[in-house]
């Protein structure tokens, strides 16, 4: 058999094909790695940006509430704003401050008119002075006497029903009120005593028609607070301990206030009153009503051109 004999290449064959196999290789991983920067390494890396809130927004105040709308006007009467009243201080009395919430008070005391349109109505019984149920010939605008603290509110009764609103005695706070406004004035003109302003003993000692003194009047426009007749009030005496006080005969008395045209000045200073008992009737005594705002018909009258001593239709 003829066997041939394989040769091996040279060696320096060999070197350079492997140097060329590794140039290669160098190549293509220069080339690889360059595109993979490129592509990959090259570009910066993007910084998040931080969002910027957007600031709060300014939020306004409310508006104001508008203040309440006052107390519609109610013919005849005044609007007396709520207060502290002084009470006491006298007599035995301890001193106290009440507060009161803002009312209506009948411009003057109840006329002779307003109360014969009760009894009419009513057929209540008529005061004791009147002749078959009338007042005496020109007296229609005195203020009516001779009427028992039970008399007066079964008048405030009827009249409630009559206007659609409630009407009652003032208390002696209210109607102090009333009277001395925001000054604790000793009369409601001022702190002394003017002649020819209040009926009383000065002018005559007899009753005037209602309005007769219009320089007397309070500072909300109230007429004769001070003398012509005494007026009831819804106060009961109370004693020192603050408790009711009763009379000889058990009776709980009833305040006074404002004193009388046959009394002296001293004795028409605001801060007089007496107790007598709910059953009394004088012919100094009368009374005058208020009526509670809450409670006031949405009539929108006012005061101005009500005819004196007319009830409100």
């Amino acid at each position: 058999m003829n066997l041939r004999t394989q040769q091996k290449p040279p060696e320096s064959a060999r070197l350079i094909a492997l140097g060329t196999a590794t140039a290669v290789c160098l190549i293509l991983s220069i080339a690889l790695g360059g595109g993979l920067w490129f592509f990959f390494g090259g570009q910066p890396v993007p910084t998040p940006v931080a969002r910027s809130e957007p600031p709060n927004p300014i939020v306004a105040p409310p508006p104001p509430a508008p203040p309440p709308a006052p107390p519609t006007p109610v013919i005849g009467t005044a609007l007396i704003p709520g207060g502290l009243v002084a009470l006491g201080g006298a007599d035995g009395i301890a001193p106290r401050k009440v507060t009161v919430e803002s009312f209506f008070i009948s411009e003057t005391e109840v006329t002779n008119q307003q109360y014969q349109e009760f009894i009419a109505a009513t057929r209540h019984a008529a005061p004791a002075d009147w002749v078959n149920g009338a007042f005496p010939v020109g007296a229609a605008m005195q203020p009516v006497t001779n009427v028992s603290w039970h008399d007066a509110n079964d008048f405030c009764a009827w009249y409630s029903a009559k206007i659609g609103a409630t009407a009652r005695l003032p208390t002696e706070a209210e109607w102090l009120r009333a009277a001395q406004g925001d000054d604790n004035l000793t009369y409601p003109w001022g702190r002394e005593w003017r002649d020819n302003v209040a009926a009383s003993k000065q002018t005559g000692g007899k009753i005037f028609p209602v309005k007769s003194f219009p320089a007397g009047r309070s500072p909300y426009g109230v007429y004769d607070l001070a003398g012509n007749v005494w007026e009831w009030t819804s106060d009961v005496e109370l004693d020192a301990e603050g408790a009711p006080k009763t009379d000889d005969k058990g009776q709980t008395r009833r305040i006074i206030k404002g004193g009388s045209a046959d009394e002296e000045p001293r004795t028409l200073s605001l801060s007089v009153r007496k107790a007598v008992p709910p059953n009394v009737t004088d012919p100094m005594l009368g009374f005058r009503y208020i009526i509670v705002p809450s409670s006031a018909p949405a009539t929108g009258a006012t005061t101005t051109g009500a005819s004196p001593g007319a009830p409100a239709p």
